[in-house]
């Protein structure tokens, strides 16, 4: 987990903590689906990312008792992506190419059986 985050990658919202053994360790209180609400534990795996940002969608981390979206940098090494390897875009769009693609990893492994 990336200890430098930007400020601006913090939310300042209310919250309900889970607890510190759960996967989803916190809830966002903000008016939107569900699953948007949702605060991972950096202990347990990430749910799967996606392409879309804005309104909540990113993936949200706990972080020393605050929340924050993960950086650009969090998404390319969940994707097995060298770190700053979608560097010259803006951070959104950084997050989208990264929800966009498929993990490096699987591809070579499903290209060795070719």
């Amino acid at each position: 987990m990336v200890s430098d985050a930007p400020e601006k990658d913090y939310y300042d919202k209310p919250y309900i903590f889970h607890g510190e053994d759960k996967k989803v360790i916190a809830t966002l209180q903000v008016n939107t689906h569900d699953m948007l609400k949702r605060v991972y534990n950096p202990q347990f795996k990430c749910a799967t990312l996606t392409c879309v940002n804005g309104g909540y969608q990113e993936k949200k981390v706990w972080d020393n008792g605050r929340i924050r979206k993960l950086t650009p940098v969090e998404y390319e090494r969940l994707q097995t992506l060298p770190d700053n390897f979608t560097e010259g875009y803006s951070d959104n769009v950084r997050r989208s190419l990264c929800g966009n693609g498929w993990t490096k990893e699987v591809i070579k492994h499903i290209f060795k059986g070719l």
